[in-house]
Order: C-alpha cells, then sequence, then structure tokens
C-alpha cells in the first residue's frame, strides 16, 4: 500500500510539473503562428491576444493586460511584468501582427516566443530590475503599436526604462547567423530634437557579451560583412526599421535581435509559406539563452550608463569613439617616430585630425595606408601595388554608398549622414598619402681615412 502510494505521488509531481512547466519558445511560436495571419482588425485578432496572455502567465508574469493604444482602433498591445526589486524596468518585446497572407512564424511569432521563454527563464531567480514583456500590434502598418506604447508614457516612466530588447524574425535555419541590429533613428523630443540616435555602446556591449556566455556569439548589422554593413548605417539613412526604433525615438536605449541581417533576408519574409514547420527549435534554444543572458547583464547596471553612439565594433569587440580616436593618434605616432627626418609629415597631420573628428570613418579608411606607410617601398612597381591597396579601403566603401543608393537600400533624399569635415580630411589624408613622395635614403659620409 505505501508503494502504491509513492508510485501515485512520483506520477502526480510528474504530470504537475509537466503541466506547470513553462512553454518553450519553438512551443509558443508555434502555437501563434498556427491561428494563421494576424493583421489588425480580423477576428483571429482576439484569438491571437488570449492566446499571448495566457502564455504570458503560464511564464510567471504578473498583471497581464491587454492594453488598447489611443487613437489607433483595432491596435492592441499584450504586457506582464516580472517585478524586481526596483521599479526601473528592463522591456522585451516582439509584435504579433502580421500581414494579411502571412501566418507570420518566423515575422515575428518567433520573436514573441523567444521573449516570453526568456522571461520564464529569468523569473527562477531574484532579479533587481522589474522585466515587462510587451508584445506589440500595429508593426506591419508601420509600428502603430510600439509608438503609441511608448508615447503613452509619462517622462518619468520612460526614464525608469533602462533599455528594451526588441526580438525579430528569429529561429530561422537558413541564417548567416545571430544580429544585431542598431538603427539610427531621428529623436522626437526634447532640445537634440531632428538629431540621429542610435543604439548606444554599451547596450550593444552588453548583447556580444550575452552571447558569448550562451555560445550564440552576435555580429552588428550583419554575420559577414559586419565593418561595411556599419559605415553604410553611419553614412546614410536605410529603409529599415523595428520597434526598437519607437524606444529610441523619445529617449529609450533599445536594440533589435534577429536571425536576419540587412544583406540575408528569410526569404520567405511576408509570404505564405512563414509557417511553422520552418522554425528551428535549436535555434529559438539558443537564442532564449542569449537574451537571457543579455538582460542578466544589463540587471547588473546601476543605472543607464553614459551614452555612445559612436563606435564600432571589430573583432566582437566595442570600441568607443575614444579607443578609435587613441588607435589613430598610436599610428600618427609610429609615423612621426618613422619619417621623423622627411617630407611625409602631412599625412600624420592629416590622419591625427581625421581620426580626432571622425573615428568611425577615418579608422577603416586610413588605418591600413598608414600601416603600408610604415614599409611603404621608394618607386617602381611595388609601389604602385602598394597605393592601390592603400586605396583599397576607400573604394570599397565609395562602391558600397553608391551600391546601396542605386539599390534603394539608403535614402537619396537623406543624403550623406556621416561627418563631411571628418570624410574631407580623410581623403585629404589619402591624398598626401599617395602624392607625397617618399624622402630619398640619406646620403653615405665619406670614407673614413685608413688607419696609420
Amino acid at each position: 500500500m505505501l508503494l502504491r502510494s509513492l508510485v501515485a505521488w512520483f506520477v502526480f509531481v510528474l504530470i504537475s510539473g509537466a503541466l506547470l512547466a513553462a512553454p518553450t519558445a519553438h512551443e509558443l511560436a508555434s502555437g501563434l503562428s498556427r491561428l494563421g495571419p494576424r493583421p489588425d482588425g480580423e477576428k483571429v485578432q482576439e484569438k491571437a491576444v488570449t492566446f499571448l496572455t495566457d502564455a504570458l502567465r503560464r511564464a510567471g508574469l504578473q498583471a497581464v493586460r491587454v492594453a488598447p493604444v489611443a487613437g489607433k482602433p483595432f491596435i492592441f498591445n499584450v504586457e506582464g511584468i516580472l517585478p524586481g526589486e526596483t521599479d526601473r524596468e528592463i522591456v522585451l518585446s516582439a509584435h504579433y501582427d502580421t500581414v494579411k497572407k502571412s501566418p507570420g512564424a518566423g515575422d515575428d511569432a518567433s520573436g514573441c516566443g523567444v521573449a516570453i521563454a526568456t522571461a520564464a527563464e529569468l523569473a527562477r531567480t531574484p532579479l533587481r530590475h522589474t522585466i515587462r514583456v510587451v508584445l506589440f500590434d500595429g508593426e506591419e502598418k508601420g509600428l502603430f503599436g510600439s509608438r503609441g506604447w511608448v508615447e503613452a508614457l509619462p517622462p518619468a516612466a520612460r526614464d525608469r526604462i533602462l533599455a528594451d530588447v526588441n526580438l525579430e524574425m528569429v529561429g530561422w535555419a537558413g541564417s548567416t547567423g545571430p544580429t544585431i541590429h542598431a538603427i539610427p533613428v531621428s529623436l522626437k523630443q526634447g532640445e537634440d530634437r531632428g538629431e540621429r540616435v542610435t543604439t548606444p555602446g554599451w547596450l550593444v556591449r552588453a548583447s556580444t557579451e550575452g552571447g558569448r556566455a550562451a555560445d550564440w556569439p552576435l555580429h552588428l548589422a550583419d554575420p559577414r560583412f559586419s565593418l561595411p554593413m556599419q559605415l553604410l548605417l553611419r553614412g546614410t539613412r536605410v529603409g529599415f526599421g523595428a520597434d526598437s526604433g519607437s524606444f529610441l525615438e523619445r529617449g529609450v536605449p533599445a536594440v533589435t535581435l534577429s536571425d536576419s541581417s540587412f544583406f540575408v533576408m528569410d526569404p520567405v519574409y511576408h509570404r505564405p509559406a512563414d509557417t511553422p514547420d520552418r522554425l528551428d527549435a535549436g535555434r529559438l534554444e539558443a537564442w532564449t539563452r542569449a537574451v537571457t543572458a543579455t538582460v542578466r547583464r544589463l540587471d547588473g547596471l546601476g543605472g543607464r550608463p553614459a551614452a555612445e553612439e559612436e563606435y564600432l565594433v571589430l573583432a566582437g569587440r566595442v570600441w568607443s569613439r575614444w579607443a578609435l580616436a587613441g588607435l589613430g593618434l598610436a599610428l600618427t605616432a609610429l609615423l612621426v617616430v618613422r619619417h621623423r627626418f622627411s617630407r611625409e609629415w602631412l599625412f600624420p597631420v592629416l590622419l591625427a585630425a581625421a581620426c580626432a573628428i571622425a573615428p568611425t570613418l577615418a579608422i577603416p579608411l586610413l588605418a591600413l595606408p598608414a600601416l603600408l606607410a610604415l614599409v611603404r617601398p621608394a618607386g617602381g612597381w611595388r609601389r604602385l601595388l602598394w597605393t592601390l591597396l592603400g586605396l583599397l579601403p576607400l573604394l570599397l566603401y565609395l562602391f558600397l554608398l553608391a551600391g546601396a543608393f542605386a539599390a534603394g537600400l539608403s535614402s537619396w533624399r537623406a543624403g550623406y549622414q556621416e561627418s563631411w569635415t571628418g570624410a574631407a580630411l580623410a581623403l585629404g589624408a589619402l591624398a598626401a598619402w599617395v602624392f607625397t613622395p617618399r624622402a630619398p635614403a640619406a646620403a653615405a659620409g665619406p670614407p673614413s681615412p685608413p688607419a696609420s
């Protein structure tokens, strides 16, 4: 009798644990996308809202609610919180609406699944920050849900948000790699209204460190062509956006994480073939680990660090403008020491000036010529080869800009967004590097008289 009771109790515990277990990202994304296309105002929207509110509660979130957007009929956001030790918040976001003909498993039921699964994982341990999961509606029509949600917040509530981590189109097996999107937008408030703002360097750093901790390395802008894409984002206004932009526009730090990059988009994006059978459960689990690790790093911050909007990610490390400027000055010092008695002084001077004003542009364009200048041949075909090699970064940059404008990836009307002064100094430095002749070697002295 005792043995039978123990067995029954053990079976009960197993069944109860399975019933109460938090859903996985794959289960959530598959379940949501099986409802079919979820455009605003359709009957299926109510089913999606019910599905998501139930999923948030199963994941352990509190104060779960449906929040209509003022002035936007049929736009309903869904949200819930994990209370922390303080009222300062970290937001996890995604969007659950779709275009009319797509079930949206990748775009963006996958993001909803990862956001909820991450919250369930975070609920296992105490947190300093309150975690708020917000699943937006109206993204496909123009970020209506996220813009309405952020704009409705009082200024004090916005200031309490440390950052938004937005999930968009994750879990695609054919992805070239996990990607961080830091898309510049125009600020819509304050004294700096109209200025370009982007994801701060400290938030990109937290994302890359979280990815490494989860063995899921993240790359800024594009896994294969990260630096060219970073330069394109800084030099032009691209025609892409995400819900993270609604936060940035109102001065709240935000980042978007995705399996689609600017150069390689999910081929079934906005198509009927975007179905749950294409979702990779292993990738969604890896994303859940990476986002969880990222949020835990953010949770360790006492507040928003100083803004870092000028930076580059090189070799997996975030280089601030000061670190890049320091690198440029170090190269300048090497050149001055190497050529202190020659006529090759103009290039180091312009290199230092360009790195001081626009280091995010100067280092990619001038670092290679600076290194080549240390050992540049005096003349002949070797000098020509050295010159062409040194100009290669500039030629590739110009080709990238022309291609982006021609393909409509970047806006012609917005024009060139990088520092014109910095660009002029970089071009001047390259001109000095090309046209300044190398000083001849010092003539040998007269022979020493023979010893008597």
